[in-house]
């Protein structure tokens, strides 16, 4: 099989492919008020047991200042709840990723 049939398969796989679809949008509370990461309003979150309690916690990268956020789960992970948050930390201080 020559490179360019190859090529023309893998593109025709790919139009073919249908488009996914994502569910609306939905607002996460920590303490029953909306998660809000402040100037710039947008987030990067993960999801991974950060704690090591088996429950999946959230981290949020903060566009502003490039800090990351620890919101522990103290639900379940079907159910999950967040409270408050704190910083994550290295050595004492916040830890700051790149932003912008």
């Amino acid at each position: 099989m020559s490179r360019c049939t190859l090529v023309w398969l893998v593109l025709v796989c790919f139009a073919l492919a249908q488009t996914p679809v994502f569910d609306e949008p939905v607002t996460i509370d920590a303490g029953g008020v909306p998660i809000n990461v402040g100037p710039g309003g947008n987030a990067s979150p993960f999801v991974v047991d950060w704690d090591g309690d088996g429950r999946q916690d959230l981290l949020l990268g903060q566009y502003s200042g490039g800090r990351v956020r620890f919101y522990q789960n103290v639900g379940s992970n079907f159910e999950p709840v967040f409270e408050g948050f704190s910083y994550l930390q290295a050595d004492g201080s916040d830890i700051s990723v790149s932003y912008g």
